[in-house]
């Protein structure tokens, strides 16, 4: 006799009554033997964790349990703007934000209908920044722990087993300056950048130019096409320094073989007042003053980027030396050899989370295998 260890069901289908002692027998009917004799229902491989899951949760059957993937942001910061109802982030790994609290904390609301008891609560993103840009957009997702109310148990002493799964961002004097995407390829009038990603661009100077580099002295970003613009956002300076890259791990420049060419890319952002306008989509542009320099780098011709885990500088091309000065004041190389270039226009998306659908968790028969996820809750302290 094989029989499933429990059953979950509707209230519809709870008939205490039939079940009621008598003093004399009575026969067996054929509800009372479809409740007792359950048909098997055919078995279900478990689906396996995708891994685009940015936002997992479980829901014990006396806490909630949510993790959240750090390279959702940009920010290294991010986890002291994230809440779940009014709880912070408890726990970190590398790789992860953690939230574990007992079910009823956090400001949860308790609901109740004639089948399920549900929990909810909602995971909160409310990054909080000085600068006059915004790189990430504040979010919400919605949170729900169901519990069946109803179930028919065949074995003694039974409790349902949680179910660990997923329910769970112009051309001048033949210089060129132009938005292209992670394949180099120049960005089509259909795509756009999205906050939280980096945006990718590359500069260009004509051929003929024996033993010359190509450097940028400064760029700045405005959402006109006016460089003039009183609006506008720095993102590098002092002759060739990623001064971005103190703010986001984003903005680096990157190696070509190409000596008349530069390739870099700066952290999608946004300027922080134009967040409240109802466009999804904002156009910006960047504008950029070049050199033609020496093949070897110096301290005022240089392509430097901002290493975070050494918090100091690096050349892309030379020595590191010669980045020394871009925390201090660099020398200006000769102004006669500069070139003023904008580009055309591209879109910085608002939403960064891809519309993050509600987060739903219902106790089921059998558990998932999340990878260590559902272990992670033993080991939780």
């Amino acid at each position: 006799l094989k029989l499933p260890q429990f059953q979950q069901i509707l209230s519809s289908d709870v008939h205490k009554l039939i079940f009621k002692p008598e003093r004399t027998h009575r026969p067996v009917t054929d509800l009372m033997k479809s409740i007792l004799l359950p048909k098997l229902l055919p078995a279900t491989e478990a689906p396996q964790p995708s891994e685009s899951n940015n936002i997992e949760l479980l829901c014990h059957i006396d806490r909630i349990y949510v993790r959240v993937v750090k390279s959702l942001f940009t920010n290294p910061d991010a986890g002291k703007y994230l809440k779940v109802g009014t709880c912070s982030v408890n726990k970190a790994t590398p790789e992860h934000y953690y939230f574990l609290y007992p079910i009823n904390n956090c400001n949860a609301q308790r609901q109740e209908n004639e089948n399920e008891v549900l929990y909810l609560n909602t995971l909160f993103y409310e990054p909080v920044t000085d600068e006059p840009v915004v790189r990430e957009l504040p979010f919400s997702v919605p949170l729900e722990c169901r519990y069946n109310k109803h179930f028919r148990a065949y074995s003694v002493g039974y409790r349902p087993q949680i179910e660990a799964g997923t329910v769970f961002l112009n051309l001048q004097s033949g210089v060129s300056l132009i938005p292209v995407d992670e394949n180099w390829q120049p960005l089509a009038t259909w795509q756009s950048f999205r906050i939280g990603q980096p945006m990718y661009f590359e500069t260009r100077a004509p051929h003929g130019h024996a033993e010359k580099r190509l450097y940028i002295s400064k760029c700045y970003i405005t959402a006109s096409q006016n460089p003039d613009d009183a609006l506008k956002y720095t993102v590098i300076d002092n002759y060739g320094c990623m001064v971005d890259g103190k703010n986001t791990l984003q903005s680096m420049y990157y190696p070509s073989d190409d000596e008349t060419m530069l390739r870099f890319s700066i952290g999608a952002l946004i300027f922080k007042d134009t967040v409240s306008h109802s466009a999804d989509k904002k156009e910006m542009f960047i504008h950029c003053e070049m050199y033609l320099g020496p093949e070897i780098p110096t301290s005022s011709t240089k392509s430097c980027s901002y290493k975070a885990d050494t918090q100091g500088w690096s050349e892309l091309y030379g020595e590191d030396s010669v980045c020394a000065c871009c925390d201090a004041a660099c020398p200006a190389p000769d102004p006669s050899a500069s070139m003023k270039v904008s580009s055309n226009s591209w879109n910085v998306e608002k939403s960064q989370t891809d519309q993050l659908p509600p987060k739903s968790f219902k106790l089921g028969e059998e558990p998932l295998h999340r990878g260590g996820f559902e272990m992670f809750w033993d080991t939780f302290d």
